[in-house]
């Protein structure tokens, strides 16, 4: 059984098998006595610090009961588990990997150029971007409660929003959804572990790519996330992911203060009160 390196699918299996075996009522010692392994085993299974065999895998999810239509797409976790990089059609492939890290990162930076970053959108904004999307009002509702309901780690974590001015002067919405947006983006700016600097048009060229997380780890080596229209990616390669942290460096350094950029928010507020 190999180690693993806490690649991004070795995570995503991990998640999904402890989803699997909460949801079954089992403990971590009965699949371990089950599948002939140690409690130690199924931790570091669940936290995606080691791979079980695929033979493993079929095991523990036969065991918990996954359905059927389930299984292959685990087994496919478990066969391409030691890639340092995932990228995957769909941006659900890899939620259940991108919320663990989210859950345990001692660090988040989003750099967001047109929106508002996930972290920190109210439910009326996130629900507007989906239904932008061309999905069903249905799905739009259940997606933005998905991302509403990711926010539990705001409190628990460093968050860096490096945000661009256009994501707050020109909304995807409408203009009494984006007052609340900006009310609540203002609030979380006056945390003490939030830190919200807005870049101005004239902002460096990393931030012209599109937008992207960087999570950091006590214990572990730092991801890139990358969603797009309709397809998301993991990174977890040094160099590259060396690459993104130069890039908020750079950022950082060229974005407004935490003061000047609530001074802008509050500004952005006033006029799009008079106008909802």
């Amino acid at each position: 059984m190999a180690s693993n390196a806490d690649t991004p699918r070795a995570r995503a299996l991990g998640a999904e098998l402890r989803q699997a075996r909460e949801t079954a009522g089992l403990s971590q010692e009965a699949v371990a006595r089950q599948v002939g392994r140690t409690k130690s085993h199924v931790s570091r299974w669940e936290n995606g610090r080691l791979t079980p065999a695929e033979a493993e895998v079929a095991q523990v999810i036969q065991l918990l009961g996954v359905p059927c239509a389930e299984r292959e797409r685990l087994l496919d976790l478990a066969r391409a588990a030691l890639d340092p990089n995932w990228i995957a059609p769909g941006v659900d492939k890899q939620l259940a990997a991108l919320t663990d890290y989210e859950r345990t990162a001692k660090l988040i930076v989003n750099v967001q150029p047109m929106l508002i970053p996930g972290l920190m959108q109210t439910y009326d904004y996130a629900r507007h971007l989906m239904l932008a999307g061309g999905i069903s009002a249905g799905e739009a509702e259940q997606n933005a409660r998905l991302r509403v309901g990711r926010q539990h780690v705001v409190p628990k974590t460093r968050l860096l929003a490096l945000i661009g001015e256009h994501a707050l002067r020109y909304p995807p919405c409408s203009a009494d959804v984006m007052v609340e947006q900006l009310d609540h983006l203002r609030a979380l700016a006056t945390r003490d572990n939030i830190e919200v600097r807005v870049l101005s048009y004239e902002s460096p060229l990393p931030m012209r790519f599109g937008s992207w997380v960087l999570m950091e780890f006590t214990r572990a080596r730092p991801v890139v996330h990358l969603e797009h229209y309709d397809a998301s990616a993991t990174i977890t390669d040094p160099k590259s992911v060396a690459r993104y942290q130069g890039a908020v460096a750079t950022l950082r350094e060229a974005a407004m203060s935490p003061a000047d950029s609530s001074a802008l928010i509050a500004d952005v507020l006033d006029t799009m009160k008079g106008t909802s």
